[in-house]
């Protein structure tokens, strides 16, 4: 009996132990723990995201406290009743349980071909292809439409890929040429060609352009992009990069082909766990040392293609859209990038209601705000060298 005793004192102790772990882990998810593990995110305000981790702090806190109030107990007193083999065999049954469900899951998952996050091939437009270097960009010289924001957007590329007004048209590498690389903001997504920024800034500054950016590209693949294409362009005027701190987060994908922090090429490396990956992209969980590297490796790559444009002879334009109001871990994003990379930029405040409900891009009034402020800088005298 004092051995059964002695049993049920460990064991309450070791429950004692896990539950505490358990709320000390729910203490320190505040929110310096939330801006050490978590970035802006594009779909919703970082207020959106504090408010989904408080509850995911409760629910620590509940396991907890579970464990401290029912479980080790009740454990507690099967042992010193005699009953501890019995439970054990119970509690080992239900992890194995658990752990088996992983595996099959898992198993399954290993089946599929895996996705990056922002990969997606199906019929949507403007319609992918993939690439080899950086994983998609646009089919070639296709044209079509989608209904988007009650109406119906038209979408065309020419010969490399690039937006163009329709078509058949393409852009003169002759000629001078302001060029865009990016992301979707850069592309118009949802925005008929004239609204677009680069065709808002053609219209102002009567210069060619020539519209690169591509769909859901990180950073270091609209780097490798503007690598490839820039050399086909004879006069570059400028080159117009944008940075959205809510979009850092893609940065730090590592399951299509990236670069690292010292921009060495890597192909896409999925997961080991895929289902921890899935969890982690529901919560957006990133360690401090992945925010770290992405950081420097954002920071590169903007003053890599910043250098590659100053080489051409041609103004590099880094633009922040300034989506109001910023919360202040976007701020924070940007001055740690931008700031602390020492890299010149050109803010761009946006008001709420200049952008769209469903998906959040700029409407054509936010585009034409981006695109004045764009022209100021591509025709403003250029600093004088000391």
């Amino acid at each position: 009996m004092a051995g059964e005793r002695l049993h049920a004192d460990a064991v309450n102790a070791a429950l004692a132990v896990a539950g505490g772990a358990i709320l000390f882990l729910a203490w320190r998810m505040d929110g310096g723990w939330a801006e050490r593990h978590f970035l802006p995110a594009w779909a919703y305000p970082w207020e959106t995201q504090l408010r989904i981790l408080f509850w995911l702090r409760l629910a620590v806190a509940a396991a907890g406290l579970i464990v401290l109030l029912l479980i080790r107990p009740r454990i507690a007193h099967a042992v010193a009743q005699g009953r501890g083999r019995q439970a054990l065999v119970t509690a080992l049954t239900s992890v194995a349980a658990v752990a088996a469900a992983f595996l099959v899951v898992e198993g399954i998952l290993h089946t599929r071909s895996w996705r990056s996050t922002q990969e997606r091939w199906d019929k949507e437009e403007p319609l992918r292809a993939r690439d080899a270097d950086y994983g998609w960009t646009f089919a070639e010289n296709h044209a079509g439409t989608v209904a988007l924001h009650g109406r119906t957007v038209h979408y065309a590329t020419g010969p490399h890929g690039y937006r163009i007004p329709s078509p058949g048209a393409a852009p003169d590498f002759a000629r001078p040429t302001i060029v865009f690389a990016g992301e979707s903001i850069l592309l118009g997504y949802g925005l008929e060609w004239p609204e677009t920024i680069p065709a808002q800034v053609q219209a102002i500054t009567g210069v060619q352009v020539a519209d690169t950016a591509v769909n859901a590209h990180a950073a270091d693949q609209t780097y490798l992009r503007l690598r490839r294409e820039l050399p086909r362009f004879e006069k570059p005027v400028a080159v117009v990069i944008p940075f959205v701190p809510a979009l850092f987060d893609r940065n730090l994908d590592t399951d299509r082909p990236h670069l690292d922090a010292q921009l060495r090429w890597h192909p896409a490396d999925p997961p080991s766990f895929r289902l921890v990956e899935l969890a982690r992209r529901i919560v957006r969980y990133r360690s401090s040392s992945a925010i770290t590297e992405g950081t420097a490796k954002t920071q590169e790559v903007l003053r890599r293609m910043v250098a590659m444009a100053e080489a051409r002879g041609a103004r590099a334009v880094v633009v922040v859209p300034q989506f109001l109001p910023e919360s202040e871990r976007e701020a924070q994003v940007r001055r740690a990038v931008l700031d602390g990379g020492h890299i010149p930029y050109l803010l761009v405040p946006i008001r709420p209601e200049w952008r769209f409900r469903v998906d959040r891009h700029p409407t054509p009034q936010a585009a034409r705000v981006i695109a004045e402020a764009v022209a100021r800088a591509v025709v403003a005298p250029k600093p004088k060298q000391e």
